[in-house]
């Protein structure tokens, strides 16, 4: 079998096409070691960012790390306060359920006017204080002093009823009402 013999035109451009494509292949080749060179600065730039990365990812890690130990520590101490708080809300809630509804009568029936009559009572309580200290020590000598009181008492009715005995005293005591009337 016998191949057909291209014509020159077609000869021509295969050449040309051969050519150019060799001078593009050639131009590529020579092109590659600074597009090498360029691609290996890439991934060595590539390479530096990814290190630099992965070092702050291990710091931020580690500060993940630190902060989830700190809460485990705030959530420890919370629930120990929480437990805390459980306990004294147990202790105050029998106080709380008893108080709650005197405290609201309380606040329903108190007026003004006994707010402000607290008030000043509360600004004397000190004068009263010391006038009480003055008189404790009085008070505490009444149980002796109650017998010989009602001693007393019962030596004047008589003296009294010996007076009124006496004859002529009516004449005296009239004579002394006159006098206090003049008065």
């Amino acid at each position: 079998m016998r191949l057909p013999v291209p014509s020159v035109g077609t000869a021509v451009a295969l050449m040309r096409a051969t050519v150019s494509w060799s001078v593009d292949t050639v131009v590529l080749v020579a092109a590659l070691p600074s597009r090498i060179d360029d691609l290996f600065s890439r991934v060595d730039a590539l390479i530096t960012s990814i290190e630099e990365i992965t070092a702050r990812a291990g710091g931020v890690i580690e500060a993940a790390a630190r902060t989830t130990d700190d809460a485990a520590g705030v959530i420890v101490g919370a629930g120990d306060a929480s437990e805390r708080a459980r306990a004294m809300i147990a202790d105050i809630q029998p106080i709380a359920d008893r108080g709650i509804p005197l405290g609201r009568r309380f606040v329903d029936n108190f007026s003004e006017q006994e707010l402000d009559a607290s008030i000043r009572m509360v600004d004397q309580l000190p004068e009263l204080m010391e006038r009480m200290e003055a008189i404790m020590p009085i008070l505490a000598t009444m149980d002796t002093v109650a017998p010989e009181i009602h001693q007393l008492l019962e030596v004047t009715k008589d003296v009294r009823k010996a007076v009124i005995g006496i004859p002529g005293f009516k004449f005296f005591r009239n004579r002394g009402e006159e006098k206090l009337e003049d008065i």
